[in-house]
């Protein structure tokens, strides 16, 4: 056998020993798996965390354009009225809501709390915190553009506006003084009733604040007259001086101005209300006539009417007629008050504390405060009126109108007699002259407010510190405000107080410790005890 014979069948062996199995042609056929390229690690990775972090932004974007909030209280304690609800969405122009608290006082945290609401209720209300403490600088200068009142605190190292918050549009703005956000302070009660007061003072606070709003969405400013020409009570300077009602009237954007009553010029028609404070010379009958007609109009009238003595005896004002068209009478007498304990002290009996409040609108907020008198003359119901006239503020049962002129200014220790006006005496009322059309739709008209001295709304009232101790500003303002409807009531119901109660006993206090300090850490411990084993096994 030659040796091309002894190759050939190896030759031919080859070919069968590199012939592929079935399961190498399988893995050779079947796809290969492509290797990871940069673009796959790049999705698995910095492309997941970039893709969540826009889909966050996302979320929080909707979630500030469409803000809802959710109150799942039994009482909705944390969500505005209805009412309050619909004057903030009602908003006819971007207002400002000015928070003049710094953020250590006691009653901040309620009042942003409340603001908040109101901004969350309407776009178109903006809440603007200026902390005395901080930006003094900005509280100054807003101070100075709109003529907000600052004060300093007790301590001497704060600058404070005596308003707590400032709603302002414009040129326009209403204060919400810190007098009424003081509701909201700690309760002086015991526990059982802490729930129902804090609620009732967030409404009153609440009630302050959307008035404020109401004032400031007006078309125009609400303007007060007041009658010069009889030597009434100058508005700018003087011992007399009503600056101190002006002042507290334009910070409640009321337009004032004085207006001369002639009997040919009459009073003028854009005047809401007509304020006559003090004369000291009777009205002659033209010029009574001409307030007399004011009021038939649509207009509205406060008359101070001080008792003007000459030659011992209390003269006519000249204003009798217009009294009488509300069933008032002006008696020619001086009010005494017999009662030692209603007594200024070191004072003739003329000076004396009324706190006897009837029900009435003005009256409404007044109860438990006293008003200082100071030679005032009684205003009574007129005998045989039709009209019954409501008597606002009166004495004590001790006190009457001492007609005896002359004997009071000799001695200031006169006595009762049977011709004297008979206590309780009225100091102040307040009627509706029957038969007037308002002006316009929902306006006041013929309101006539009658009190019996000048002294009432003086300057000195109009004081911060006389302020919180007698309220006669309080008066004055709650008569301004009756006459032009300026203390709109707005709707806001009081809200059901559930309170739920949790008995624990000692036992119970012993068991919750148990859990809380070690079977919830240890089961915590545990768990993660059974993580580690079970990876590190996988």
């Amino acid at each position: 056998m030659s040796d091309a014979d002894e190759k050939a069948p190896e030759a031919e062996k080859a070919p069968e020993a590199e012939k592929p199995t079935e399961e190498s042609a399988a893995e050779e056929s079947s796809p290969r798996a492509p290797e990871r390229g940069f673009m796959d690690a790049f999705l698995r990775g910095p492309a997941v965390v970039v893709l969540g972090a826009l889909l966050l932004v996302q979320v929080n974007y909707l979630a500030a354009r469409h803000y809802r909030r959710w109150d799942w209280t039994q009482g909705a304690i944390f969500t505005l009225s209805p009412r309050s609800a619909q004057i903030a969405r009602g908003m006819r122009a971007p207002t400002q809501m000015y928070v003049l608290l710094a953020r250590d006082e006691p009653l901040y945290g309620d009042v942003s709390e409340l603001a908040e609401r109101y901004a969350a209720a309407s776009p178109r209300v903006e809440v603007v915190y200026i902390d005395p403490d901080r930006q003094r600088e900005r509280l100054v200068a807003l101070a100075q553009e709109i003529g907000l009142q600052l004060v300093g605190s007790r301590d001497g190292e704060r600058t404070l506006s005596s308003a707590g918050i400032v709603v302002r549009r414009g040129s326009r703005h209403w204060e919400v003084q810190r007098e009424q956000l003081r509701e909201l302070g700690a309760p002086s009660g015991g526990e059982d009733d802490t729930a129902s007061r804090v609620l009732n003072a967030k409404i009153t606070v609440e009630r302050a604040i959307s008035e404020a709003l109401l004032q400031v969405d007006r078309e125009r400013a609400t303007k007060v007259c007041f009658a010069t020409g009889h030597e009434e009570m100058p508005i700018s300077s003087g011992d007399r001086a009503g600056a101190g009602l002006v002042e507290d009237l334009r910070h409640h954007n009321f337009e004032t101005r004085e207006v001369e009553v002639r009997g040919q010029t009459g009073v003028p028609s854009d005047c809401d209300a007509l304020v006559i404070a003090g004369p000291q010379r009777a009205y002659p009958r033209e010029d009574a006539a001409a307030v007399e007609a004011y009021l038939r109009a649509g207009g509205n009238v406060a008359m101070f009417v001080d008792p003007v003595v000459l030659e011992g005896r209390v003269v006519p004002t000249g204003l009798e007629s217009v009294a009488a068209l509300g069933g008032i009478a002006l008696p020619a007498a001086v009010i005494v008050e017999g009662d030692a304990s209603h007594l200024v002290a070191d004072a003739p009996p003329v000076n004396f504390r009324a706190d006897t409040w009837n029900e009435h609108e003005v009256t409404r907020d007044l109860r438990g405060s006293s008003v200082l008198i100071s030679m005032a003359r009684p205003v009574v119901r007129a005998e045989g009126a039709t009209t019954v006239p409501a008597t606002l503020v009166q004495t004590t049962a001790s006190a009457w109108g001492e007609t005896g002129i002359a004997e009071l200014l000799r001695t200031f220790a006169p006595s009762k007699g049977n011709d004297d006006v008979q206590g309780p005496v009225p100091v102040a009322m307040a009627t509706v002259v029957p038969g007037v059309t308002p002006r316009s739709e929902g306006a006041a008209a013929g309101r006539l407010v009658v009190l019996g001295s000048s002294e009432i709304a003086g300057s000195t009232y109009f004081q911060l510190q006389v302020r919180a101790q007698v309220a006669n500003a309080n008066l004055t303002e709650a008569v301004v405000g009756w006459l032009t409807s300026r203390r709109e009531l707005v709707n806001i119901p009081a809200r059901p107080i559930s309170r739920a109660s949790l008995l624990v006993s000692e036992r119970d206090l012993t068991w919750i410790g148990l859990y809380v300090i070690l079977l919830i850490p240890a089961a915590a411990a545990l768990v993660g005890v059974a993580v580690w084993r079970t990876r590190k096994a996988s």
